[in-house]
């Protein structure tokens, strides 16, 4: 059985230093971010959303264990808005190794029940669109597009007036 443990300052410590570095890849992959900048913008990111790390107010911050052995599978944060009634996926990773074993089904499915508990009526998350394996997954789920950015690369000619 899957469960979401409160993350504690270790297992919050190893998530930071992956979780920075992945997402400044992902940015940077995404063309959103040089590359020489996009570790220093990622970790101002995380400042800004977490200010009192773990502890800040209205940001989850989860371990994803497999009770039965008592194994790290990986990590989940979500934020809550109670007055809105929403919560945010910002980051949600299953160890490489244990993927595609149904253990992120089982994990946002433990989330759910536990947003329900606290008369949550909604939950969204953001997932870059290269990411095709994470969207299949959330489509299973039951999460719906909102919102699609797209980009075209260009080849640029010297200047306009050529």
């Amino acid at each position: 059985m899957i469960v979401l443990q409160p993350m504690n300052d270790y297992d919050f410590k190893q998530f930071l230093e992956v979780s920075i570095d992945s997402y400044a890849e992902e940015k940077a992959s995404a063309g959103n971010w040089k590359q020489e900048e996009a570790y220093e913008k990622s970790k101002q990111e995380f400042e800004r959303l977490l200010p009192e790390g773990r502890h800040t107010e209205d940001h989850f911050l989860y371990t994803i264990v497999n009770e039965a052995i008592e194994e790290k599978l990986g990590s989940l944060w979500v934020k809550v808005d109670n007055e809105a009634k929403e919560a945010f996926i910002y980051e949600f990773a299953v160890n490489e190794d244990k993927q595609g074993r149904g253990f992120g089904t089982e994990a946002i499915k433990e989330l759910e029940v536990l947003l329900e508990k606290k008369d949550i009526k909604g939950l969204s998350l953001h997932v870059f669109g290269h990411n095709t394996k994470a969207i299949r997954l959330y489509e299973r789920l039951g999460f719906k597009t909102t919102n699609i950015n797209m980009k075209k690369s260009l080849q640029p000619k010297s200047s306009l007036s050529d």
